[in-house]
Parts: structure tokens; C-alpha cells; sequence
């Protein structure tokens, strides 16, 4: 007989789980809200900052104003200790890679907040400018690639996501076939189908960032036509079955859930391979961009403290 997992209490006619202590559920709850309410209090901060911009509280060059630059440069100098961690073994005594990557995503976000409050929301000089700029396109760039990040990890934080896993759930989708095929035999013919065209891989670099958008439109629309389909279908079949007319509305309804539940699993297959892509590309575009920031902020420090 299989063991009972540990964490499980055996109750008669059921199996209830342990309630999850309350440390537990804190992390589960940072886990799952921490990213949304991180990035709605530094949008509120940023709306008050630009609201506030033209109160002149702060002084670029002295205070509190030079404190934040100060601050900001800190942060951005800060964020070379992730990829480091990451790539250097000996550092390994530092810490989880996985504590280093939630740094550098509060630091990446702080840091240019900093930035933006150091300069009054104005771009001032030409070399503050540029060192804005830079900060801005850095902190954009991180967000487009926390957003890939998430698509191909199961979470912001958990392990990256195979292929043969998501086919896994494809292949689990379609263990209901035989019996779909006894009543609707057509529906698995189109489904294979709308398969073959939802896997169709993307061709470059525009279609990988279209793919999502595009897909959502394409299932969606599948979906609708394949229940209206089997409604149908259902319709006219039971006129001859008596049995099939009594359990029609329930029939129905599972295999409106398996559709969906196919389409899904198809659509996630075809959108992590173009998100691989993306992934692979970004990479390739955020290094050079931070490393136009480290320039332009050598640039703007020593511009400060020489005229």
C-alpha cells in the first residue's frame, strides 16, 4: 500500500490536509501578491513624485535630493551582484540564488524611483540625461524580462518550466479522445486541426512577440465554435438515443471542459516555445543596455564633482 504523505491527516471516508502554519501562509501570500502590491506602491510613489514635481522640495545637489542620487547609484551598482552570484561558484556562501534574484527585482525597481525623486522628474543636463535615460531603459527592459521570466517558470520564483512537461499536460488533455470520439467523432478531427495550426512555430521576432496576442484571439474563437459545433451535434444525435437525450446537458458540459482545457494546454506549449525565443533575446539586448547605464552614470558622477 502506498505511504500517506507526511503533513496529511487520515480522517473516516476522507483525506483533510494540514492547515498551512502562519508563516506558511505568509510566504505563500508574498508569493502569490508580493510582485502586485510591490509594483502598485511604487506606481502610487511614482504618481505622487510627478504630481509633486514642480514643489521643488529637493535639491539635486544637496540633502536629501543628493542622498536619493546617491542612493540610486548604490542601487544600480547593486544590481552586478545578482549575475555574479549567479555565475560565480565561490560566491556560493552569499546566499540562494533565489534571494539574490528578489533583490535585484526591489532594487530594480527602487533604484530608478531614486533616481527619478534625485532629479525632480526632469532630465536637467545633458550628461543627467542621458544617465535618466539609461537608468529608465535598464528598469523598463527588466520589467519586459520579469514578465518573460514568468511564462517559462512555473511562478516568479519557482523552477523553469520543459517542454516535455507542458507536452505532458497535452498528451493527459487528450486521454479523453476514445470517449469524445463515440459521440462526437468529428470534434477530435478538428481539434487536431486547430493543433496543427496553433503549433506552427513563429517564423521571427515580430510573430514570437505576436504570438500570445494572436493566440488568445485564435483558442478563444476555436473554443466558441467547437461547443457550438458539439451543441449541435449533440442536438441531433439524441433524436435517435433516448439515453444520450436524458444525459446530453451533462455530456455537454464535459466536453466543453475538455476543449477548453485542450486549447489551453495546446496554447501553452506553443507561447513557452516563443517565449524561449524572447527569453534568449532579451538577454542578448539587457546586458548591453546596462552596460551603456554603468557608462553613462562613470559619465554623470564625474561631471558632478568636476565643474
Amino acid at each position: 500500500m502506498a505511504a500517506i504523505p507526511s503533513g496529511t491527516r487520515v480522517a473516516r471516508n476522507s483525506v483533510a490536509l494540514t492547515p498551512p502554519t502562519e508563516q506558511e501562509g505568509w510566504r505563500q501570500f508574498y508569493e502569490r501578491y508580493g510582485a502586485r502590491l510591490g509594483f502598485g506602491a511604487a506606481f502610487v510613489v511614482l504618481l505622487l513624485g510627478w504630481l509633486e514635481r514642480d514643489s521643488r522640495h529637493l535639491n539635486a545637489g544637496a540633502g536629501f535630493g543628493l542622498a536619493l542620487g546617491i542612493v540610486a547609484l548604490v542601487g544600480m551598482l547593486a544590481q552586478l551582484l545578482y549575475p555574479l552570484r549567479k555565475r560565480v561558484r565561490a560566491l556560493a556562501f552569499l546566499g540562494p540564488v533565489k534571494h539574490w534574484f528578489r533583490s535585484h527585482m526591489l532594487i530594480g525597481t527602487v533604484a530608478p524611483i531614486a533616481a527619478l525623486y534625485h532629479c525632480n522628474f526632469t532630465p536637467g543636463s545633458v550628461n543627467s540625461a542621458i544617465a535618466l535615460y539609461s537608468a529608465l531603459l535598464v528598469a523598463g527592459s527588466g520589467f519586459v524580462g520579469r514578465y518573460i521570466y514568468t511564462k517559462i517558470h512555473q511562478g516568479l520564483y519557482g523552477r523553469r518550466t520543459t517542454l516535455q512537461e507542458l507536452l505532458g499536460r497535452v498528451a493527459a488533455a487528450k486521454a479523453q479522445d476514445s470517449r469524445i470520439a463515440q459521440f462526437v467523432p468529428e470534434l477530435v478531427k478538428r481539434l487536431a486541426e486547430v493543433d496543427r495550426a496553433v503549433l506552427k512555430p513563429p517564423a521571427g521576432l515580430v510573430a514570437c512577440v505576436a504570438l500570445p496576442f494572436r493566440l488568445a484571439v485564435i483558442t478563444r474563437l476555436e473554443r466558441w465554435k467547437l461547443a457550438r459545433f458539439v451543441h449541435r451535434r449533440l442536438l441531433v444525435e439524441s433524436v435517435c438515443s433516448s439515453l444520450l437525450w436524458q444525459h446530453r446537458r451533462g455530456f455537454e458540459k464535459v466536453t466543453r471542459q475538455y476543449i477548453g482545457t485542450h486549447l489551453h494546454a495546446v496554447r501553452r506549449v506553443s507561447e513557452f516555445i516563443a517565449y524561449q525565443r524572447l527569453f534568449a533575446l532579451w538577454h542578448v539586448v539587457h546586458r548591453p543596455f546596462f552596460g551603456i547605464l554603468l557608462i553613462a552614470l562613470a559619465i554623470h558622477v564625474y561631471a558632478v564633482y568636476r565643474y
